[in-house]
């Protein structure tokens, strides 16, 4: 499905990702482990392509992405692929509903197509009497899986999770592990999640350890 070849990547005098080939397949979940410093969140960054390397290659398919111009890679991003971080990034000033359905107005869908589908998957995810709550009225959990209902709201081949449970509680741990890997066995979503949880390697179809830079395993 996604395919990572000798990726390179430095800052100043830092290499930080060192010739790196990875597989990412599809309809599972791959976790990336290792300490701090390894490099887990830049090659995340780079297969998720919010930022670029240095030298090597990231294909989508027969896509090769950096190749692609800013316009149609940002296009590219947004159909494609979805994203969680450790802190929610919801908009302040924005409903749950109208955050979820920010993409898909972005991709041109009409709003009554885009707010059905926001109000659909916020549904699923356990906040159907939260869609019109702005994240300060939401808990860590809601807000967690208000980012999850985004992430999926384009219908992505895969979702970056950087650090999803990393500022919850051990109950709210538990209930977003529980979603992703549901998301997992009834949709087929496929996840790359970089974790220092060890409750989210449980949940693993691979599991990659990472340290200096490099894959160790």
């Amino acid at each position: 499905m996604i395919q990572l070849q000798n990726i390179t990547k430095s800052y100043g005098t830092l290499t930080v990702l060192h010739d790196i080939s990875l597989t990412i397949p599809e309809r599972q979940i791959m976790t990336i482990v290792g300490p701090s410093g390894a490099g887990k969140t830049t090659l995340l960054q780079i297969a998720g392509s919010l930022d670029r390397p240095d030298s090597g290659s990231v294909f989508f398919d027969n896509t090769d992405i950096f190749k692609l111009k800013d316009r149609k890679l940002s296009e590219f991003r947004n159909l494609n692929i979805g994203f969680v971080f450790q802190f929610h990034q919801l908009l302040p000033e924005f409903s749950a509903q109208e955050n979820v359905a920010m993409p898909a107005l972005i991709a041109g869908k009409s709003k009554k197509e885009a707010f059905a589908e926001a109000k659909r998957l916020l549904t699923d995810l356990g906040l159907a009497d939260r869609l019109d709550h702005k994240p300060t009225e939401l808990s860590g959990g809601e807000r967690q899986r208000a980012a999850i209902a985004r992430a999926l709201i384009n219908n992505p081949q895969i979702v970056f999770a950087d650090e999803p449970t990393g500022s919850l509680d051990s109950r709210n741990r538990d209930d977003i592990k529980n979603i992703i890997a549901s998301l997992r066995d009834s949709l087929g979503q496929t996840f790359v999640i970089v974790t220092h949880d060890p409750e989210m390697t449980s949940i693993s179809d691979t599991i990659v350890t990472m340290a200096d830079g490099r894959i160790v395993s």
